[in-house]
């Protein structure tokens, strides 16, 4: 008896795989094309910008296009068509909100939000051309009389006039589509010096004002207090005997040779004050802080500030940032700070520093001196008469030198680490604990130094 054949199984259906979709690789073919007319200088930016905000509905078309062929050619193959998926999902929200938000900038008056779309290439197509004009006006003023100027965009420059009038010199830099839409715009900005009270004020923040940038060039009598304020330039101001206020949220203050006092205020930029007889204070977030020849007190409260540079102050100078705060007496050398460094010579105490984290080096110090810090090391070299000494350093190293023929009362100690000192003191160098202690002299001052991680030194000088 002869066994069935086995049944021949059947055929597994080949594997029907769906297609990618095309608009991945044209939209990256369109970019490399886009990025390299763009490098090549055969597209401008501006032009791509001007086109994008008017015109970016157009890539929803093509791509809707794009995947009704591909799901047309799919059912004719007999294929599964591709659906959008979650990534086609997120790429129609992204295209919406960037395609809305780049046209409704268009609409934006960016000028009056101290935004100067001029200094931006790109955007001219979208805002229109740069037009320059140019006017000059004079004003009689009498002597002593303030001066206050306010300027939506622009640079101004104040200096001494050489009668008692007033001159003034307007450069405009106004935005418009035509030669004759400029013209109107320039015929609406016509500045002017008005009369209230005691003060003379030009404002130009409002109206046409916030359409263009406005730098002034402006020559007042040498007595006359100055107020000066602008959203968006540098201010600079020389030859003054009266007061100078400065404020600009971005730009870069100055003021040399001015015998009245200063206060300047700026958010974004550098201040420099030079040849000033009277006080100055020096507010808001500063880059860069450079003071020299200052016959008053110097004060500078920045939270935010990246360095200072000061010289000769005769009186008092108050410093405060978000890291440090500062104090003294006079400086008759030089100071130089930044985040984690401070130099300075020929400083005059009462000294006082408090700061985070910060290496000091001071050379020719004399009065009372007081330093706190967390973290950095330490140099102090001083100079007689000697007052109270006391420095506290949570991690960091300690080299006091002190003159060789003065009197004080020493007290040293550090947790880990060892103290070498040139004078005759009381030593106990051990393995967690330092300490070094006596009279030098006939005694005097207390010379306390204090470290928990760290060596200390002290030498003779």
């Amino acid at each position: 008896m002869m066994s069935a054949a086995s049944p021949t199984p059947a055929p597994t259906p080949a594997r029907r795989y769906r297609p990618r979709s095309l608009f991945g690789p044209i939209l990256l073919v369109a970019i490399g094309v886009l990025c390299l007319a763009l490098t090549m200088g055969w597209l401008h930016l501006g032009n791509f910008l001007v086109w994008f905000a008017r015109y970016w509905p157009v890539l929803l078309i093509f791509w809707g296009v794009v995947k009704l062929i591909e799901y047309m050619w799919s059912q004719q193959k007999g294929l599964p068509a591709r659906g959008i998926g979650a990534g086609g999902v997120l790429f129609i929200i992204f295209l919406i909100l960037i395609g809305f938000t780049a046209n409704g900038a268009t609409a934006v008056n960016w000028g009056a939000l101290g935004i100067d779309t001029g200094d931006l290439n790109f955007f001219a197509p979208i805002f229109g051309s740069s037009h320059e004009f140019s006017e000059n006006f004079s004003q009689e003023m009498k002597p002593g009389e303030q001066v206050r100027v306010l300027d939506a965009h622009g640079s101004i420059n104040v200096s001494a006039s050489p009668d008692n009038q007033a001159h003034a010199f307007v450069h405009k830099y106004l935005r418009a589509y035509s030669d004759d839409e400029a013209s109107k715009a320039s015929e609406a900005t016509h500045p002017r010096l008005v009369h209230q009270g005691n003060t003379w004020l030009l404002d130009m923040t409002v109206g046409g004002y916030t359409q263009g940038r406005f730098d002034l060039d402006l020559q007042i009598p040498a007595a006359s207090a100055v107020s000066l304020m602008t959203r968006h330039g540098d201010l600079t101001v020389s030859q003054r005997s009266g007061d100078v206020n400065l404020e600009s949220f971005h730009g870069d203050l100055k003021v040399e040779e001015i015998t009245g006092s200063v206060t300047m205020k700026t958010y974004h930029g550098d201040a420099l004050a030079k040849g000033v007889s009277g006080d100055v204070t020096i507010n808001g977030n500063a880059s860069d802080v450079n003071v020299s020849d200052v016959k008053g007190t110097l004060t500078i409260n920045c939270p935010i500030i990246r360095g200072v540079e000061m010289a000769r102050v005769e009186k008092q100078v108050r410093f405060k940032s978000a890291l440090t705060e500062l104090q003294f007496a006079r400086l008759d050398g030089e100071l130089n700070m930044d985040i984690g460094d401070l130099r300075a010579n020929a400083v005059t105490g009462p000294f006082k520093l408090d700061a985070r984290s910060k290496d000091v080096y001071l050379e020719d110090v004399t009065g009372e001196i007081r330093i706190d810090t967390h973290r950095g090391d330490i140099d102090v070299r001083v100079k007689a008469p000697l007052g109270t000494v006391e420095i506290n350093d949570l991690r960091g190293d300690i080299a006091v030198s002190l003159p060789e023929k003065s009197g004080f009362q020493m007290e040293a100690q550090t947790d880990r680490g060892e103290i070498q000192s040139d004078f005759d003191l009381a030593m106990n160098n051990k393995a967690n604990n330092s300490t070094a202690k006596g009279a030098v002299g006939k005694g005097g001052p207390t010379v306390r130094l204090k470290t928990n991680r760290g060596t200390i030194q002290i030498h003779k000088l």
